[in-house]
Protein backbone atom coordinates (compact mmCIF):
# COMPACT_ATOMS: atom_id res chain seq x y z
CA UNK A 1 0.00 0.00 0.00
CA UNK A 2 1.74 3.71 -0.59
CA UNK A 3 0.82 5.26 1.83
CA UNK A 4 4.06 6.69 1.93
CA UNK A 5 3.51 8.12 -1.77
CA UNK A 6 0.06 10.07 -0.28
CA UNK A 7 2.12 11.65 2.53
CA UNK A 8 4.41 12.78 0.56
CA UNK A 9 1.81 14.46 -2.38
CA UNK A 10 -0.07 16.09 0.76
CA UNK A 11 3.99 17.40 2.09
CA UNK A 12 4.51 18.77 -0.95
CA UNK A 13 1.27 20.32 -2.04
CA UNK A 14 -0.63 23.29 -0.93
CA UNK A 15 -4.39 22.80 -1.79
CA UNK A 16 -6.53 20.27 -2.26
CA UNK A 17 -10.00 19.19 -3.45
CA UNK A 18 -11.82 16.36 -1.89
CA UNK A 19 -14.83 14.67 -3.35
CA UNK A 20 -16.73 11.42 -3.25
CA UNK A 21 -19.46 9.74 -4.76
CA UNK A 22 -23.18 11.27 -5.49
CA UNK A 23 -26.03 10.71 -2.72
CA UNK A 24 -22.97 10.39 -0.03
CA UNK A 25 -22.75 7.88 2.46
CA UNK A 26 -21.17 7.46 6.32
CA UNK A 27 -18.35 6.07 4.65
CA UNK A 28 -17.56 8.55 1.84
CA UNK A 29 -18.44 11.47 4.06
CA UNK A 30 -16.36 10.49 6.73
CA UNK A 31 -13.51 8.92 4.95
CA UNK A 32 -13.27 12.98 3.37
CA UNK A 33 -13.65 14.51 6.69
CA UNK A 34 -10.60 12.12 8.33
CA UNK A 35 -8.53 13.28 5.34
CA UNK A 36 -9.48 16.94 5.53
CA UNK A 37 -8.63 17.07 9.24
CA UNK A 38 -4.63 15.91 8.27
CA UNK A 39 -4.44 17.94 5.45
CA UNK A 40 -5.83 21.16 7.47
CA UNK A 41 -3.52 19.95 10.71
CA UNK A 42 -0.24 20.41 8.56
CA UNK A 43 -1.64 24.26 7.56
CA UNK A 44 -2.79 23.01 3.81
CA UNK A 45 -5.94 24.66 2.26
CA UNK A 46 -8.75 22.11 2.01
CA UNK A 47 -12.15 21.87 0.17
CA UNK A 48 -14.52 19.30 0.33
CA UNK A 49 -17.38 19.47 -2.20
CA UNK A 50 -19.74 17.17 -2.98
CA UNK A 51 -22.98 17.21 -5.71
CA UNK A 52 -25.27 16.10 -2.67
CA UNK A 53 -25.54 17.88 0.88
CA UNK A 54 -24.80 15.37 3.75
CA UNK A 55 -27.66 13.90 5.13
CA UNK A 56 -28.78 15.48 8.22
CA UNK A 57 -27.94 12.10 10.42
CA UNK A 58 -24.45 12.91 10.35
CA UNK A 59 -24.16 16.89 11.37
CA UNK A 60 -22.51 15.44 14.23
CA UNK A 61 -19.36 15.00 13.02
CA UNK A 62 -16.76 17.75 13.55
CA UNK A 63 -16.27 20.01 10.41
CA UNK A 64 -19.32 18.06 8.66
CA UNK A 65 -20.52 21.83 8.49
CA UNK A 66 -17.52 22.21 5.68
CA UNK A 67 -18.38 20.46 3.10
CA UNK A 68 -20.07 22.43 0.15
CA UNK A 69 -22.41 21.80 -2.64
CA UNK A 70 -21.30 25.00 -4.91
CA UNK A 71 -18.56 24.07 -7.57
CA UNK A 72 -15.61 25.78 -6.68
CA UNK A 73 -14.68 28.25 -9.12
CA UNK A 74 -10.48 28.07 -8.54
CA UNK A 75 -7.92 25.40 -9.13
CA UNK A 76 -5.92 23.12 -6.91
CA UNK A 77 -2.86 21.75 -6.51
CA UNK A 78 -4.61 17.88 -5.97
CA UNK A 79 -7.61 16.74 -5.93
CA UNK A 80 -8.73 13.36 -3.89
CA UNK A 81 -11.88 11.34 -4.78
CA UNK A 82 -12.61 8.88 -1.93
CA UNK A 83 -15.45 6.17 -2.12
CA UNK A 84 -15.90 6.19 -5.96
CA UNK A 85 -15.10 3.56 -8.30
CA UNK A 86 -15.23 5.67 -11.22
CA UNK A 87 -15.39 9.29 -12.27
CA UNK A 88 -19.13 8.90 -13.41
CA UNK A 89 -20.07 7.90 -9.95
CA UNK A 90 -18.79 11.62 -8.61
CA UNK A 91 -21.46 13.10 -10.60
CA UNK A 92 -19.84 16.33 -11.80
CA UNK A 93 -17.68 16.81 -15.65
CA UNK A 94 -14.49 18.43 -15.53
CA UNK A 95 -13.07 16.84 -12.79
CA UNK A 96 -9.61 16.09 -14.23
CA UNK A 97 -9.25 20.20 -15.20
CA UNK A 98 -9.64 21.21 -11.54
CA UNK A 99 -6.16 20.08 -10.13
CA UNK A 100 -3.36 18.78 -12.03
CA UNK A 101 -2.96 16.09 -9.81
CA UNK A 102 -5.47 13.22 -9.54
CA UNK A 103 -5.61 10.75 -6.11
CA UNK A 104 -8.21 8.00 -6.04
CA UNK A 105 -8.96 6.29 -2.46
CA UNK A 106 -11.42 3.54 -2.30
CA UNK A 107 -12.31 0.20 -1.70
CA UNK A 108 -14.60 -0.59 -4.66
CA UNK A 109 -13.73 -4.17 -6.39
CA UNK A 110 -14.38 -2.50 -9.90
CA UNK A 111 -12.29 0.76 -9.44
CA UNK A 112 -11.21 2.16 -13.04
CA UNK A 113 -8.41 3.42 -11.52
CA UNK A 114 -8.46 7.13 -13.04
CA UNK A 115 -5.86 8.89 -10.94
CA UNK A 116 -2.10 9.42 -11.09
CA UNK A 117 -2.18 7.54 -7.76
CA UNK A 118 -4.42 5.23 -6.77
CA UNK A 119 -4.45 3.53 -3.72
CA UNK A 120 -7.19 0.71 -3.52
CA UNK A 121 -8.06 -2.07 -1.24
CA UNK A 122 -10.81 -4.12 -2.46
CA UNK A 123 -10.86 -5.89 0.84
CA UNK A 124 -11.34 -3.79 3.27
CA UNK A 125 -14.48 -2.75 4.44
CA UNK A 126 -14.89 0.62 4.08
CA UNK A 127 -12.89 3.22 2.68
CA UNK A 128 -12.55 5.04 6.22
CA UNK A 129 -11.22 1.85 7.66
CA UNK A 130 -8.46 2.45 4.45
CA UNK A 131 -7.58 6.28 6.35
CA UNK A 132 -7.04 4.38 9.70
CA UNK A 133 -4.83 2.57 7.99
CA UNK A 134 -3.14 5.29 6.31
CA UNK A 135 -2.95 6.82 10.21
CA UNK A 136 -1.45 3.79 11.68
CA UNK A 137 1.02 3.25 8.89
CA UNK A 138 2.74 6.54 8.61
CA UNK A 139 2.74 7.36 12.61
CA UNK A 140 -0.15 10.16 12.62
CA UNK A 141 -1.93 10.86 16.02
CA UNK A 142 -5.24 11.98 16.00
CA UNK A 143 -8.23 13.12 18.03
CA UNK A 144 -10.77 11.63 19.51
CA UNK A 145 -13.23 13.62 16.82
CA UNK A 146 -11.82 11.70 14.16
CA UNK A 147 -11.71 7.96 16.24
CA UNK A 148 -15.30 8.81 16.08
CA UNK A 149 -15.09 10.04 12.27
CA UNK A 150 -13.64 6.75 10.98
CA UNK A 151 -15.76 4.54 13.15
CA UNK A 152 -18.64 6.04 12.06
CA UNK A 153 -17.95 5.32 8.35
CA UNK A 154 -16.96 1.73 9.18
CA UNK A 155 -20.18 1.27 11.06
CA UNK A 156 -22.20 2.63 8.35
CA UNK A 157 -20.03 0.95 5.49
CA UNK A 158 -20.78 -2.75 7.29
CA UNK A 159 -24.21 -1.90 7.75
CA UNK A 160 -24.00 -1.48 11.85
CA UNK A 161 -21.66 -4.50 11.61
CA UNK A 162 -24.48 -6.99 10.42
CA UNK A 163 -22.76 -7.13 6.54
CA UNK A 164 -20.26 -9.78 5.85
CA UNK A 165 -17.68 -7.70 5.58
CA UNK A 166 -17.36 -7.20 8.93
CA UNK A 167 -14.76 -9.83 10.45
CA UNK A 168 -12.38 -9.51 13.53
CA UNK A 169 -9.71 -7.36 12.38
CA UNK A 170 -12.60 -4.76 11.60
CA UNK A 171 -14.13 -5.39 15.00
CA UNK A 172 -10.50 -5.16 16.41
CA UNK A 173 -9.74 -1.61 14.63
CA UNK A 174 -13.76 -0.15 15.99
CA UNK A 175 -12.59 -1.36 19.72
CA UNK A 176 -9.22 0.50 18.70
CA UNK A 177 -11.31 3.33 17.99
CA UNK A 178 -13.05 3.30 20.97
CA UNK A 179 -10.57 3.70 23.46
CA UNK A 180 -9.24 6.52 21.35
CA UNK A 181 -12.86 8.19 22.22
CA UNK A 182 -15.29 6.94 19.80
CA UNK A 183 -18.54 6.53 21.75
CA UNK A 184 -19.94 3.54 19.88
CA UNK A 185 -23.58 3.42 21.33
CA UNK A 186 -24.40 7.46 20.85
CA UNK A 187 -22.75 6.95 17.25
CA UNK A 188 -25.61 4.43 16.59
CA UNK A 189 -28.18 6.49 18.15
CA UNK A 190 -27.47 9.57 15.92
CA UNK A 191 -27.02 7.63 12.54
CA UNK A 192 -29.73 4.80 13.26
CA UNK A 193 -32.27 6.32 15.80
CA UNK A 194 -32.52 9.69 14.64
CA UNK A 195 -35.25 10.12 12.28
CA UNK A 196 -37.05 13.55 11.91
CA UNK A 197 -40.21 12.94 12.15
CA UNK A 198 -41.22 13.99 8.27
CA UNK A 199 -38.52 11.19 7.96
CA UNK A 200 -40.59 8.37 9.79
CA UNK A 201 -43.69 9.77 7.86
CA UNK A 202 -42.20 8.75 4.42
CA UNK A 203 -40.74 5.55 5.57
CA UNK A 204 -44.05 4.37 6.55
CA UNK A 205 -45.04 5.42 2.79
CA UNK A 206 -41.83 3.78 1.57
CA UNK A 207 -42.93 0.40 3.30
CA UNK A 208 -46.71 0.63 2.12
CA UNK A 209 -45.31 -0.02 -1.53
CA UNK A 210 -43.05 -3.50 -0.89
CA UNK A 211 -43.48 -6.33 -3.58
CA UNK A 212 -42.30 -9.28 -4.12
CA UNK A 213 -41.29 -11.09 -7.18
CA UNK A 214 -39.57 -13.83 -8.38
CA UNK A 215 -41.05 -16.93 -5.54
CA UNK A 216 -40.59 -13.98 -3.37
CA UNK A 217 -36.63 -14.06 -4.25
CA UNK A 218 -36.94 -10.16 -5.23
CA UNK A 219 -38.33 -7.62 -2.92
CA UNK A 220 -39.25 -3.51 -3.70
CA UNK A 221 -39.87 -0.36 -2.04
CA UNK A 222 -40.24 2.38 -3.45
CA UNK A 223 -40.43 6.04 -3.21
CA UNK A 224 -40.50 9.63 -5.97
CA UNK A 225 -38.49 12.37 -5.76
CA UNK A 226 -41.59 14.37 -5.51
CA UNK A 227 -42.86 13.10 -2.73
CA UNK A 228 -39.38 13.51 -0.83
CA UNK A 229 -39.84 16.66 -2.18
CA UNK A 230 -42.68 17.88 -0.90
CA UNK A 231 -41.98 16.26 2.67
CA UNK A 232 -39.09 18.74 2.44
CA UNK A 233 -36.71 16.26 3.81
CA UNK A 234 -33.67 15.18 3.78
CA UNK A 235 -32.53 12.04 1.49
CA UNK A 236 -30.59 10.29 4.91
CA UNK A 237 -34.19 10.26 6.22
CA UNK A 238 -34.61 7.31 4.21
CA UNK A 239 -30.76 6.43 3.94
CA UNK A 240 -30.95 2.65 5.13
CA UNK A 241 -34.06 1.34 3.06
CA UNK A 242 -32.51 -0.64 0.71
CA UNK A 243 -31.05 -2.90 3.83
CA UNK A 244 -35.02 -3.20 4.91
CA UNK A 245 -35.79 -4.38 1.30
CA UNK A 246 -33.77 -7.53 2.22
CA UNK A 247 -34.93 -8.29 5.45
CA UNK A 248 -37.54 -11.12 4.73
CA UNK A 249 -36.18 -14.51 4.83
CA UNK A 250 -37.00 -16.34 1.26
CA UNK A 251 -35.47 -12.72 -0.39
CA UNK A 252 -32.19 -12.66 -2.35
CA UNK A 253 -31.94 -9.56 -3.83
CA UNK A 254 -33.62 -6.10 -2.29
CA UNK A 255 -34.24 -2.97 -4.35
CA UNK A 256 -34.84 0.42 -3.17
CA UNK A 257 -36.23 2.74 -6.04
CA UNK A 258 -36.30 6.39 -6.32
CA UNK A 259 -37.69 7.73 -9.62
CA UNK A 260 -38.87 10.61 -11.20
CA UNK A 261 -41.14 10.63 -14.38
CA UNK A 262 -38.21 9.49 -16.65
CA UNK A 263 -35.33 8.35 -14.52
CA UNK A 264 -35.53 5.87 -11.93
CA UNK A 265 -32.19 5.03 -9.55
CA UNK A 266 -31.89 1.70 -7.82
CA UNK A 267 -30.20 0.64 -4.51
CA UNK A 268 -29.42 -2.89 -4.89
CA UNK A 269 -28.68 -5.02 -2.18
CA UNK A 270 -27.80 -9.32 -1.88
CA UNK A 271 -27.45 -11.56 0.65
CA UNK A 272 -24.76 -13.28 -1.87
CA UNK A 273 -26.37 -15.49 -4.29
CA UNK A 274 -26.34 -12.98 -6.35
CA UNK A 275 -23.77 -10.05 -7.56
CA UNK A 276 -25.44 -7.12 -7.48
CA UNK A 277 -22.20 -5.05 -7.95
CA UNK A 278 -21.89 -6.59 -11.29
CA UNK A 279 -25.58 -5.77 -12.56
CA UNK A 280 -25.08 -2.47 -11.57
CA UNK A 281 -21.74 -2.21 -13.43
CA UNK A 282 -23.84 -3.07 -16.33
CA UNK A 283 -25.50 0.13 -16.43
CA UNK A 284 -23.63 3.44 -17.20
CA UNK A 285 -22.32 4.76 -13.91
CA UNK A 286 -23.28 2.22 -11.96
CA UNK A 287 -21.08 0.15 -9.59
CA UNK A 288 -20.49 -0.99 -6.06
CA UNK A 289 -19.65 -4.27 -4.07
CA UNK A 290 -20.94 -7.80 -4.64
CA UNK A 291 -23.64 -7.14 -1.78
CA UNK A 292 -24.43 -3.46 -2.22
CA UNK A 293 -24.28 -1.49 -5.16
CA UNK A 294 -26.33 1.26 -6.99
CA UNK A 295 -27.46 2.48 -10.65
CA UNK A 296 -29.28 5.08 -12.49
CA UNK A 297 -31.56 4.20 -15.60
CA UNK A 298 -32.88 6.89 -17.54
CA UNK A 299 -36.52 5.33 -18.22
CA UNK A 300 -39.67 5.71 -16.25
CA UNK A 301 -40.21 3.85 -13.31
CA UNK A 302 -42.46 1.14 -14.62
CA UNK A 303 -40.03 0.33 -17.68
CA UNK A 304 -37.01 0.38 -15.93
CA UNK A 305 -38.20 -2.19 -13.00
CA UNK A 306 -39.34 -4.26 -15.73
CA UNK A 307 -35.18 -4.01 -17.38
CA UNK A 308 -33.84 -4.67 -13.63
CA UNK A 309 -36.03 -7.77 -12.61
CA UNK A 310 -35.14 -9.18 -16.04
CA UNK A 311 -31.13 -8.70 -15.24
CA UNK A 312 -32.03 -10.14 -12.06
CA UNK A 313 -33.93 -12.86 -12.85
CA UNK A 314 -31.25 -14.14 -15.22
CA UNK A 315 -28.50 -14.34 -12.31
CA UNK A 316 -30.71 -15.86 -10.05
CA UNK A 317 -32.00 -18.41 -12.41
Amino acid sequence: MTWSKLKETIESHDSFILSSHVNPDGDCICSQLALYWYICSLGKQAVIFNTNPVPSKFHFLENSDKIVTDHPSKKFDVLVILDASNPGRIGWEGYEEIASYIVNIDHHKDNSRFGHLNIINCDAAATSLMLYEFFQACSISYPSSIAETIYAGILTDTGGFAFSNTDKEVLRICAGLAELGADCSEIYRKIYSSYSTQGLKLRAKIWSTLKLYHNNRICSMEISTEQIDNLGIFYGDIEGMSDQALIGSDVEVGLFIKYSEDTTHFSLRSKGTVDVGKIAQAIPGGGGHTCAAGCTIDLPLDKAIEKMLAMIKEKLG
